[in-house]
């Protein structure tokens, strides 16, 4: 059964199952990002429930310096791997500590590039399409549309320096540069002076590098000041929390994606994703759920020798499976498995549609 670890529970210590594959992950439970953490801990519990494979989740509220401070504890009582981590900030803090243990990091909910970087990151493997996919994406669409005038709202922090890198590229190859930029303090809401400089830059269209609670603020500020331009967010936001929180603002809002519609049960493996979620479908769920799907293809590869770090790394790296509907290849300079990204249109009810442009 799966044990969700807050803090509290931290300091009795971690307990795991001797008979089984023990991994540990550590995310947002709690805080203005805690929708993120709790829908890729429950689409991976969804998967992993009747395997061997056992999901420790500790409570890191988006924060490295908390994050550190549990993959410690992990790596104190020696887990078999580190899995489903969320955020680039967290992920920088801890994906060296796991690198110096030898210890694999799989599956973090974060596009950003030095995750799937094999040489430099020998045992990280990332599942979802890169950033710098995603914002090419974004960019391609907006200037389709005519829009050359594009400014971004940003995270100040590394999260939102990955995205802004993937912006500045896809920008480049259109001759294009940086019309404004707007930024926010990690887990707050403090957005007004950010999007007041999205406003003032003249832009046309916006790009979002956050979560949903200060992008979907910014939003509403940007709509109540009458700025109409489509205004797109990186998959990272928490589609469905966000939908929430600008209803009956969100004319023009989209959001890239990085997996199939998870409410689309023609698709084979959201099929059966429906079947053991247990209802309240999203993007994030299946995400977790695909990215365990995929960690026990590794494992089951690796057999007998799935708690070396080595042999997991060679079996996932020997990856090239149709999950249903979905391909996914690792192989031993490529540590991405997903590079397909979607764009999504949020709907005046909260819902979606998967749309071809703006």
């Amino acid at each position: 059964m799966l044990k969700i670890l807050t803090t509290t529970a931290f300091t009795m210590g971690l307990m795991f199952n001797a008979n089984a594959l023990n991994i540990g992950q550590s995310c947002a439970l709690k805080g203005p990002a805690s929708a993120l953490g709790k829908e890729m801990q429950r689409g991976a519990a969804a998967y992993f429930k009747g395997t061997s494979i056992k999901l420790e989740t500790m409570d890191d509220k988006y924060e490295p310096k908390l994050c550190v401070k549990n993959t410690k504890a992990f790596l104190a009582k020696n887990v078999d791997a580190l899995f489903g981590y969320v955020g680039t900030p967290t992920s920088k803090a801890c994906a060296p500590l796991a690198m110096a243990a030898k210890k694999i990091y799989f599956g973090p909910f974060t596009g950003a590039g030095f995750l799937a970087d094999a040489k430099k990151n020998p045992y990280s493997f990332s599942v979802r399409a890169s950033y710098d996919a995603e914002t090419e994406m974004m960019v391609d669409a907006l200037v389709k549309k005519g829009i050359k005038k594009i400014a971004i709202f940003i995270q100040d922090d590394g999260f939102g320096a990955v995205g802004k890198s993937g912006v500045l590229k896809a920008l480049k190859k259109h001759g294009l540069s940086l019309a404004g930029e707007g930024r926010y303090k990690r887990n707050t809401i403090a957005v007004k002076g950010g999007a007041d400089k999205i406003i003032a830059s003249g832009a046309g269209g916006v790009i979002t590098v956050g979560a949903y609670k200060p992008c979907g603020t910014a939003i509403k500020y940007l709509r109540k000041k009458g700025f109409n331009g489509p205004i797109i967010n990186i998959s990272f936001v928490g589609s469905k929390a966000l939908a929430k929180i600008v209803k009956g603002k969100a004319d023009n809002v989209f959001v890239s994606q990085v997996v199939p519609n998870p409410w689309d049960a023609s698709i084979p493996i959201v099929k059966e994703y429906q079947s053991k979620i247990g209802g309240n479908y999203g993007f994030i769920s299946l995400e977790g759920y695909i990215t365990a799907k995929i960690f026990e293809i590794g494992v089951k590869k690796a057999g007998a020798k799935a708690t070396s770090s080595d042999a997991l790394k060679t079996a996932f790296e020997t990856i090239n499976t149709d999950l249903g509907g979905i391909k996914a290849t690792f192989g031993p300079n490529d540590h991405r498995a997903l590079d397909k990204t979607y764009l999504t249109r949020i709907n005046t009810d909260g819902s979606f549609t998967y749309v071809n442009g703006l």
